[in-house]
C-alpha cells in the first residue's frame, strides 16, 4: 500500500481540485489512509459515523436492505468519489445507507471537522459539493429508468458503469472490475440465471471480450443505440 497522499493528489478529487495548497494541506492534517478487502462493509445504515472518505482504488456499491430482506442497490462509487458526505450535509452525523466493498479498495479518511469549517467559509466549495450531489442524483435517475428496459441494456448500463468507476478518467472502454455474475445481477437487479444468458449473448457478438486485464466493453456503438451513452 502506497501510504503518502499529498495535497496534489487530493485536487484530483472534483471537489478540492479549485481549493489553494494550505487548504488542502489543512485538509489532510490527521488524514489516514486504508485498504479496504472486497465483501467488507465500509459503511452500516444508520450509524453514526466521524469521517469523510475518499475512494483512491476499488469501487463499492450504495445498497438499502428492504423490509424483506431483498438487497436495491443504488449507486456504485469508485475512484475519485467519496463516501459519507451526505450525512456530513445534513448535519446528523447518521449514515444514509449501506457502502460495500465490490473489490479491494484503497481510502483515505479526512475528518469531517476540518471540511465543515471550510464548507461554511467557501462558497465554491460549498457549490462544488452542491453540483457532485446533483450529479449523483442524475445517476440515480438513470439507474431507476433503466429498471424499466430490455434485460440487455440494463447489463449494458451496469458494465459500463462498473468500468467507468475504476478511474478518474470515467472511460467506459476501462477493464470491468472482477466481481461475480451473481454480484452483477444484484446490481442490475434481474435474476442471475437471465444475467448470466445476457453476459453470454454479448461475449457471443463480440460486444464484450475477455481480456488479460480483465473483461471488457469492446465498442461504444451498443451503448450510444440504446442512450446509456451520449454521442
Amino acid at each position: 500500500m502506497d501510504t503518502s497522499f499529498d495535497s496534489k493528489e487530493l485536487q484530483a478529487f472534483p471537489l478540492f481540485a479549485a481549493l489553494e495548497p494550505p487548504l488542502l494541506e489543512r485538509l489532510l492534517h490527521q488524514h489516514g489512509i486504508l485498504t479496504i478487502p472486497a465483501s467488507h462493509q465500509l459503511v452500516f445504515e444508520g450509524d453514526w459515523g466521524d469521517g469523510l472518505f475518499l475512494i483512491r482504488s476499488g469501487v463499492a456499491k450504495v445498497r438499502h436492505i428492504t423490509l424483506g430482506g431483498g438487497e436495491v442497490v443504488v449507486a456504485l462509487l469508485g475512484v475519485g468519489e467519496m463516501v459519507g458526505e451526505l450525512a456530513m450535509l445534513l448535519g446528523n452525523n447518521r449514515r444514509s445507507a449501506d457502502v460495500v466493498a465490490l473489490t479491494s479498495m484503497e481510502i483515505v479518511k479526512l475528518r469531517w471537522s476540518a471540511v465543515r469549517e471550510d464548507l461554511e467559509r467557501w462558497p465554491d466549495f460549498a457549490l462544488t459539493l452542491a453540483q457532485l450531489e446533483a450529479r449523483r442524483l442524475m445517476a440515480l435517475g438513470q439507474r431507476f429508468r433503466l429498471r424499466g428496459e430490455d434485460a440487455t441494456t440494463r447489463v449494458l448500463g451496469t458494465l459500463a458503469e462498473l468500468a467507468r468507476s475504476t478511474s478518474y478518467a470515467a472511460d467506459p472502454l476501462s477493464p470491468i472490475p472482477d466481481i461475480t455474475q451473481t454480484e452483477i445481477a444484484t446490481i442490475t437487479g434481474l435474476a442471475r440465471g437471465t444475467t448470466s444468458k445476457v453476459l453470454s449473448q454479448l461475449r457471443g457478438k463480440a460486444v464484450l471480450v475477455d481480456t488479460p486485464e480483465g473483461m471488457r466493453i469492446a465498442a461504444l456503438d451498443p451503448l450510444r443505440k440504446r442512450g446509456l451513452i451520449e454521442g
